[in-house]
């Protein structure tokens, strides 16, 4: 039966819910006063019972922001197949959801007023590009969560904000020379040829296979395997590429740190991809082939590149092939 327990010169209705204590503040110093409220939690005594069970229940279920980011980090990647450089993007992405609500506590504690704060907290850390990649992340969480029944609602709508379309970075003939004069071993110049005259992207290469005078790439950004036709003259290169123990970040750290010593800092290893595309575009002067080469989803996002006037194009890049002559391509179109 409920009872009265004196603390701090306060009294509490003392009452034991499955072998626990709990205890209720009557707001009262006197001991009168929290008799009155004793006598009324006993005659209720079951009632009360009932609710504090309900609440406690409720709390149980209560997902915290920590416990809602390690479920999503062990399951997500697996269950959707992704790439280890997803899989390490959305960790980052987390991470900042994490520390950007950390008095929070709960999911159920965020609503539509919490994602300011958000945009906030990533924009005074990256870019507006990096920002768009963590809340694409953070979108994948919730939803994910919500999927899982692990949260009744997505507490707000993740919006991408805007940013300046900017053109594709390329690197010009001579400005490869230099890189490649800079370049330290023979693995590291086989592996940047290979980037160069495919087109594929960083975490591409170790997804692929070569069966002759073609590369198939397995397990692409939209999931749909292609084919790449390879010059002759790569084939080594690529079978070279193909035996490192390097990783993606290894490779694409080192690349940026040749493009420094050659003088040209701000290069990436995505530059290659650019290039490649530009390369083709003038090249075969069909843009659904060059997105089946590239892997883009839609022609839209294969644009871009046409923004180069082609005159421009023919003054930057000289006459030597990367890639076979348009025959080749039949196959790849078909």
């Amino acid at each position: 039966m409920a009872s009265l327990r004196k603390l701090r010169n306060k009294f509490y209705v003392r009452i034991w819910i499955d072998g626990k204590e709990r205890l209720l503040p009557t707001g009262c110093t006197e001991r009168r006063d929290a008799e009155k409220h004793l006598r009324k939690i006993q005659s209720q005594e079951m009632e009360v019972k009932q609710r504090i069970r309900k609440e406690i229940d409720e709390a149980n279920k209560r997902l915290t922001i920590t416990d809602g980011i390690r479920y999503f980090e062990k399951n997500y990647g697996r269950e959707h197949n992704l790439r280890e450089t997803t899989i390490y993007t959305y960790g980052l992405a987390v991470k900042d959801f994490k520390e950007c609500y950390d008095n929070v506590g709960y999911f159920e504690s965020l609503n539509s007023k919490h994602f300011p704060n958000l945009i906030n907290y990533l924009e005074n850390k990256y870019n507006s590009t990096t920002v768009n990649i963590r809340l694409r992340g953070i979108r994948a969480m919730l939803n994910y969560l919500l999927e899982k029944e692990m949260i009744d609602k997505i507490p707000f709508r993740v919006k991408q904000i805007k940013t300046d379309k900017s053109l594709p970075k390329f690197i010009l003939p001579d400005e490869m020379e230099k890189i490649y004069n800079h370049i330290p071993d023979s693995e590291m110049s086989a592996i940047f040829r290979i980037y160069e005259s495919t087109g594929m992207r960083l975490g591409e290469l170790k997804e692929s296979r070569r069966e002759g005078e073609y590369i198939y790439v397995n397990k692409t950004k939209n999931r749909k395997e292609r084919i790449i036709p390879i010059p002759l003259e790569r084939i080594p290169d690529y079978d070279i590429a193909m035996q490192t123990t390097l990783s993606d970040s290894r490779i694409s750290h080192i690349f940026s740190d040749v493009c420094k010593e050659a003088g040209l800092p701000g290069k990436t290893l995505h530059c290659l991809r650019h290039t490649f595309a530009l390369r083709k575009l003038l090249e075969l002067n069909n843009i659904s082939l060059v997105k089946e080469l590239l892997g883009h989803c839609s022609v839209k996002v294969t644009e871009i590149y046409t923004q180069f006037p082609e005159t421009f194009l023919k003054q930057i890049f000289d006459e030597r092939q990367t890639n076979k002559t348009s025959a080749t391509y039949q196959r790849v179109e078909a």
